[in-house]
């Protein structure tokens, strides 16, 4: 890691604490955060809803920083930028868009669902949200 890199992992964790995330804070993590949760999905997440919801947080926290001001002044974090696109990608081919409508337009991956996952999130999204996913 370069002095530039640490510069960067301690602004962003800063940013992010005085956000109001207390656990994974570091871009490395947050980002790990969502790559294994996306990976969760493509198997067929096999948490409940409020474990799934939780887990989206990586994703709200890496938006967040994404957008930041403070943050755009480092080279780094166009490197994470794409590091969270290709992550994306492989997420919006297995999530229904537009299910949760009162979502913000930006935030798309509040907006969706994914099509399948295992029984606990598929039962729970049924009786609470009336959302329709397949079981695996």
């Amino acid at each position: 890691m370069t002095a530039g890199d640490a510069s960067f992992a301690r602004v962003f964790a800063q940013f992010m604490r005085d956000t109001g995330r207390w656990r994974d804070c570091e871009p490395e993590a947050l980002l790990a955060r969502w790559s294994i949760f996306v990976e969760s999905c493509i198997r067929s997440y096999e948490g409940d809803a409020e474990d799934y919801f939780n887990d989206l947080t990586a994703r709200d926290g890496l938006e967040r920083a994404l957008r930041e001001p403070i943050l755009a002044r480092f080279p780094e974090l166009d490197d994470l930028r794409r590091a969270v696109l290709e992550i994306d990608a492989k997420f919006r081919k297995i999530l229904r868009p537009d299910v949760f409508l009162g979502a913000s337009g930006q935030e798309w991956w509040n907006r969706g669902i994914v099509s399948y996952a295992g029984v606990r999130l598929v039962e729970e999204l049924g009786q609470t949200y009336g959302a329709n996913i397949d079981r695996v």
